[in-house]
Order: structure tokens, then sequence, then C-alpha cells
């Protein structure tokens, strides 16, 4: 019993870090975005990094970035770029990213392997494990930036390197529910019969339990609850990849791309405008909220409830709630988007945007 206090406070410990540290690397992300140039304007400071720019997640505001999970953005893409420098996997010609993302699927199979152990022990080296196909991830994507000249996160989208990703992606979460498939499988009940869980796992008699405790058995689970169960977390897992997907190309062609000629905007105004959005306190929510609800931080907390211990419990809570979230912000992303879509592209705001600009300018 003392250990397994100890080991919670440990993990918690673990886990409220982790929290404060995201809390203050968003707070950092956000002076940066609202005091440094993002897109090439003139009369804006630039920002300038003590830290070389393919560790420093801070140098180039990318949409993808800003809507990419804590843990992929703050943790593991750093990783990745320290790895390139010391072992220089971008110059490895031979070393192709789509080899990258294949000898991933073949990782997430082994973690899927552990997951479906009884063995707690297994389950949280299966966890680890999986972590690692998603650095692999993170360097594959690395590599073929790198290679293309790409600065910062972007998705390439309608490359083949792009659908590669996303097969060897999805195959490899497919390995990860099959695991937790063939774990419940094995720990819950046949079809038609039930077993009881007990709240209080750890103690053995009433003579054993300490003063306040009880020991009580929750409602029968059955195995044919578990497969609907499974389908309705992994359509979550769809819904948000294909909503997050959808509105990081939008975006990025919408906040990210290249000025075109046009007779009623000029390109300064049209950076500036570019610029507005991304700073726009709503577009800065919109991406908080598509951090936390994306395919990989939806896989994330999984592992985490694995990891713990709380595997089912979350599956049970999060199948339906998972779904409403997911629609709510796509209603508001779509909102967001067509507003700002016609900000930027109106000549009657272009044309105010620039009075005010050529008035700052006279001013300075």
């Amino acid at each position: 019993m003392i250990t397994y206090t100890v080991e919670k406070r440990l993990i918690l410990s673990f886990f409220m870090v982790y929290i404060f540290f995201c809390i203050a690397m968003d707070l950092r992300l956000y002076y940066r975005v609202q005091n440094y140039s993002i897109r090439p304007t003139k009369d804006e400071p630039k920002y300038e990094s003590t830290v070389p720019c393919d560790l420093n997640p801070f140098c180039a505001v990318t949409v993808k970035g800003l809507m990419l999970d804590y843990l992929n953005f703050y943790v593991l893409g750093p990783l990745a770029a320290f790895a390139d420098r010391i072992f220089l996997l971008s110059k490895m010609e031979w070393l192709s990213p789509n080899y990258l993302s294949f000898f991933h699927v073949f990782i997430a199979g082994l973690a899927g392997k552990l997951i479906s152990n009884k063995s707690l022990s297994q389950r949280r080296i299966g966890v680890i494990v999986f972590q690692v196909r998603s650095w692999l991830d993170d360097v594959d994507g690395l590599v073929a930036r790198k290679r293309k000249n790409i600065s910062g996160e972007h998705s390439d989208v309608g490359s083949s390197g792009y659908y590669v990703d996303a097969i060897c992606d999805s195959l490899g979460t497919v390995a990860l529910i099959i695991g937790i498939y063939y774990y419940l499988k094995s720990n819950f009940a046949a079809r038609g019969r039930g077993e009881y869980v007990r709240l209080q796992p750890f103690v053995t008699s009433i003579e054993n339990a300490p003063v306040g405790s009880c020991i009580v058995d929750k409602k029968k689970i059955r195995f044919n609850s578990v497969v609907p169960t499974i389908l309705l977390f992994t359509g979550t897992l769809i819904a948000s990849s294909l909503a997050w997907n959808r509105y990081i190309d939008l975006y990025q062609n919408l906040l990210e791309g290249d000025y075109q000629v046009s007779a009623a905007l000029s390109e300064d105004v049209f950076y500036h405008k570019q610029s507005d959005v991304i700073r726009n306190s709503f577009f800065l929510f919109i991406t908080t909220a598509w951090k936390l609800i994306n395919p990989h931080a939806l896989t994330d907390y999984l592992l985490v409830s694995i990891f713990i211990d709380k595997l089912w419990g979350y599956l049970h809570s999060a199948c339906w709630m998972t779904y409403v979230v997911i629609f709510c912000f796509v209603y508001l992303s779509d909102f967001h988007y067509m507003q700002n879509y016609k900000y930027i592209w109106d000549i009657g705001s272009s044309l105010a945007v620039s009075s005010e600009t050529i008035s700052n300018n006279t001013l300075l």
C-alpha cells in the first residue's frame, strides 16, 4: 500500500510539472507572437533567438505549430532536431523520410503487443515504446522539411510524403487499438457474462481496509460493451484527424500563403492582415483548442490512461463527450475561418489598413 501511494504521488508530481511547463511555454509563445514579426512585414522587429532555430519552436510561427499538441511541439520536435544535429540524419541521402515512416509502424506494432499484456509494467513499457514511435514520426517530418528548406512545422498537403505519413500514422494507431482490444478481451468476461470491478482493488479484506474506506463492487462490465466502446473512441480519432488536417490546410493557405499581385491589395498590407489574424485572441483560442483535441493529443490521453491503469474508465467516459467537443470546435473554426477570409481579401478593409499603415509610418 505504501509503495502504491509513493508511485501515485510520483506520477501526479510528474504530470503537474509537465502541465506547468506547457503553460510557461505557451506564455512565451504568446509573447513572441504579439511582439515580433510573423510574416515578412517591414515595420516590425524580427525575432532573434539565442538557441538554434531548429531547436527553438518559437523561431517560425506557423499554423501547424500553433495547432500541434504540446508533447510533439515542445518536447518530441526539439528532441528530433537535437538527434539530427548529433547524427546528421537529414544529410544521410539513403535515409528517406518514408523509410522512417514505415519503420515506426513496426515500433507501433511492438507497442500494441506490450499494451495487450495483463502486466501493468509491460503495458507501461508499451506506452513508452509508442512514444518512441511518435518521436520517430517527428524525425521523419524534420528530415523531409530540412531537405525542402522549410522552416517550422508545415504540412506539405498533396505530396506523396504527406499521404505516406498519414497512412503510416493510421497503421500505428490501428496497432495501438488492436493491443487495447486484446487487453480488454483477456481481462473482461466472455460475451453474455460479466465481471465486477472493485473500487478498492488494493484492499483484500475489511480488516485490512483503512478507516473510512469501503469495499464496493461496481456495475458488471460485459465484454459485449467493449467492442462498441472501442469503435466509438476510434471514431473520435478519425473525426479529430479529418477536422484537424482540414483546418491546418485551410489556415496555411490563408495565413502562410505568399502575396498574389492585386491592384487593390499591396504586399505589405496583405502580410499585415495575415499577422493580425494570427495575433487575434480568438484565433489563438481556436488553435489552443485544436492542440488539446487533435488526434495526437487524444492518443496521448489514451496512453496516459493506460499508464495509470484507468483505461476502461477513460474510454467509457470520453467516447461520447469527445464527439461533442470536436463538433463544437468544428463549428467555431468554420465561422472564424470564413470571417477572416473575408477580412484578408476584402478591398474596403484593405484600403483602411493601408491608410493606417501609411499614417503610422508618417508619424514615425
